[in-house]
């Protein structure tokens, strides 16, 4: 018995099949080839050229912190640091004041066309105060707060005596208690007698009155109270820019 013939359209399949699988074959061998021969190198060589200019990008951000500021903020410019050659301007200088070589020139303006007599009892006029930041003191031995807060007039003066003058007045008491006052509180600014009214004149309410002056003679505070070093520093701050 015969086996039946196929039918036309299964040869084809099988026919094409063949070429097909022929193909590939050559498709692989090629393929195989273009490898062995170096074909992909230049994509390899890419790849590891964006490795490196990745890992050199990285290493520029850490070694120069400006071009992360300037990666990460486009079109802002980095501020510039201001130095200044120019030195504050100095107050001025107190260390050379002698209100005793002057006399009262009430021509001046102010608390300066005042005078007084010092502990030595010698005539001194505040005209020996123009120019220069003044603190002045009112004080009297039997004020128990006036000598307490001498000491801190004493150490505000060691500190500061070249830029801002202190002066200590008596009001209402005797010279000798007054010299013996300054004396065992270790007083070395300089000291007065106000034989008049110039406790009256910076506008003295209570003691110890504590008035600042300006480098003009102008009243700029009159304080009735004691005063600790914090509160003498805190106002000639203030008052003088120290």
């Amino acid at each position: 018995m015969e086996a039946p013939a196929r039918p036309r359209w299964r040869a084809q399949l099988e026919g094409w099949r063949g070429w097909l699988f022929a193909l590939l074959g050559l498709y692989v061998l090629g393929a195989a080839v273009f490898l062995l021969a170096g074909g992909a190198r230049p994509a390899m060589t890419s790849l590891m050229a964006m490795e490196e200019e990745v890992e050199a990008d990285e290493t520029d951000v850490t070694q120069n912190p400006a071009t992360t500021a300037s990666a990460t903020s486009p079109g802002t410019a980095a501020a510039p640091v201001s130095v200044s050659d120019s030195e504050p301007e100095p107050l001025s200088v107190c260390s050379d004041i002698d209100p005793v070589s002057h006399s009262v020139d009430p021509s001046l303006e102010g608390v300066h066309a005042l005078g007084f007599l010092t502990l030595d009892e010698e005539p001194a006029s505040f005209a020996g105060y123009v120019g220069c930041p003044l603190i002045v003191n009112f004080f009297a031995s039997w004020c128990v707060p006036c000598v307490t807060e001498m000491p801190d007039f004493e150490r505000f003066w060691n500190a500061h005596g070249t830029s801002v003058a202190v002066l200590g007045l008596a009001a209402n008491d005797r010279l000798e208690d007054a010299i013996e006052t300054v004396e065992e509180r270790g007083v070395t600014y300089p000291t007065g007698l106000d034989e008049g009214d110039l406790f009256i004149d910076f506008g003295g309410l209570g003691m110890p009155t504590t008035v600042f002056v300006s480098p003009d003679g102008d009243i700029l505070e009159t304080h009735s109270g004691l005063l600790t070093l914090d509160d003498i520093t805190d106002r000639a701050e203030e008052h003088f820019g120290l």
